[in-house]
C-alpha cells in the first residue's frame, strides 16, 4: 500500500518533466487588447502608498510580483484615468484578500470569521444593509474596500450594487470550498472541478465591474437571460484555464496539483497533450463567446441607445482575457517570463 495520497503521487509523477505552453496570443488574435496610458504613473502611486503599509518583506514582495497597476491596465485599457486609479484599488484588494484566506486554509474557523465580517463589510460599503450585523476588521488594507466602493456606488445604481454584492457574497462563500479542495487528499473530477472554479476564481467579483470599466450600463433584462451568463461564464472559464496553464508551476512548487491541467494529465497520462487539451478548450469557448455576442447584437431586442453599451461591455469582457492573458505572462506573480521564448512558447520543467 502506498504512503501518498493520490495528489502526491500526481505530483511525484509530474515533477521534473518539461512542460511546454505554445504561445496563446493567436487564439485571441482578433479580439481587442491594450493598456492603460496611466499604467507607469499608477504603479509608481501604488508602490509609494504600499511603502507607507506595515507588513512584512514577503507581503510587500507579494505586491509588487502582482503588480495589480499592470493588470487592470491590461483587462480594462479604455477605462477612463478616474475609473482605472479605482480598478486598480479593487484589484488590489481583491488579491490581497483571496491570497489572505488563502493561507487560513488550516485555520477553518479564523477563515469563517474573515468571510462572514467581509460579506458585512462590503454590504455595508455598497449601501445595502449590514449595519446591525458584526464586524471589527480592522486591517487597512481589507476596509480599503469602503473607499472604492464609495467610488462605485457613485456610477452604479441599487440593481447593479445589489449584482455586485451577489458576486462578492457567492466568490466569498465559494472559498470555502476550495480550502476544503486543497485540503483532500483526492483529486477531484474535471466536471466538478470547473463547477467549483467558476465560483472560486473570484472572476465574478471582478467581472462585476465591467460596467463601471466600460462606462456602460446594461439593459436589465439582457443581465438576467441565459445568452449573457453564457459570456459570463465562457469569460471565466477562458480565464482560468489561461491561468491554470500559466501558473501551474508556481502551484506545484507551492504544493498544490489542484488543476485543471493536473486533472487532465491523469486522464491520459502526457502533460503535452493535457496541455494541448486545454487549447483545444480555449479555442472552442473563444468560438462560443463570439457566435453568442452575435447572437445577442443581433437578435436580442435592444434599443439603438442601447446597442452601443452592449457592445461596450462585450469588448471589456473581451479585453479582460487578452489582458490576463497579457498580465499573466508579464507580472512576476508566475515567474514565466524567464521560461518564455522569443516566439512567446513557454519551455520549463516542472
Amino acid at each position: 500500500m502506498s504512503d501518498y495520497n493520490e495528489k502526491e503521487l500526481l505530483a511525484k509523477r509530474l515533477k521534473g518533466q518539461r512542460l511546454v505552453i505554445p504561445d496563446m496570443h493567436p487564439i485571441f488574435a482578433h479580439w481587442p487588447s491594450g493598456q492603460h496610458e496611466d499604467y507607469q504613473a499608477v504603479k509608481e502611486m501604488v508602490e509609494k502608498r504600499l511603502d507607507t503599509q506595515s507588513m512584512t518583506d514577503g507581503a510587500r514582495q507579494t505586491f509588487n510580483y502582482m503588480d495589480p497597476a499592470l493588470c487592470a491596465a491590461t483587462w480594462w485599457p479604455t477605462s477612463s484615468k478616474d475609473h482605472y486609479r479605482v480598478l486598480v484599488d479593487y484589484v488590489t484588494w481583491f488579491l490581497y484578500w483571496d491570497d489572505l484566506v488563502e493561507g487560513l486554509a488550516h485555520d477553518p474557523s479564523a477563515a469563517e470569521n474573515l468571510r462572514n465580517e467581509t460579506k458585512t463589510l462590503v454590504r455595508r460599503s455598497l449601501g445595502l444593509g449590514g449595519l446591525g450585523e458584526k464586524m471589527t476588521i480592522a486591517n487597512p488594507l481589507i476596509l480599503g474596500i469602503k473607499d472604492i466602493a464609495k467610488e462605485v456606488c457613485s456610477f452604479y445604481d441599487e440593481e447593479q450594487r445589489k449584482t455586485l454584492l451577489g458576486h462578492f457574497d457567492r466568490y466569498i462563500d465559494s472559498t470555502k470550498l476550495e480550502a476544503e479542495a486543497d485540503l483532500s487528499d483526492k483529486l477531484p473530477s474535471l466536471k466538478k472541478y470547473w463547477e467549483v472554479r467558476i465560483l472560486t476564481s473570484g472572476m465574478g467579483t471582478l467581472l462585476g465591474v465591467t460596467e463601471y470599466a466600460a462606462h456602460a450600463k446594461m439593459p436589465s433584462r439582457l443581465v438576467s437571460s441565459a445568452a449573457y451568463e453564457t459570456l459570463w461564464v465562457t469569460t471565466i472559464v477562458i480565464n482560468s484555464i489561461v491561468n491554470d496553464l500559466i501558473s501551474f508551476k508556481k502551484e506545484m512548487k507551492a504544493g498544490s496539483v489542484l488543476s485543471s491541467v493536473a486533472i487532465l494529465y491523469q486522464q491520459v497520462d502526457n502533460l503535452d497533450a493535457a496541455v494541448q487539451m486545454s487549447l483545444a478548450h480555449l479555442r472552442i469557448l473563444v468560438d462560443e463567446f463570439d457566435r453568442t455576442a452575435t447572437t445577442i447584437l443581433s437578435k436580442f431586442s435592444l434599443q439603438p441607445d442601447e446597442v452601443e453599451s452592449v457592445s461596450k461591455v462585450i469588448n471589456a469582457l473581451r479585453m479582460v482575457n487578452t489582458g490576463n492573458l497579457e498580465w499573466s505572462l508579464r507580472a512576476k506573480r508566475y515567474g514565466v517570463g524567464p521560461f518564455t521564448n522569443p516566439n512567446g512558447q513557454i519551455e520549463l520543467i516542472l
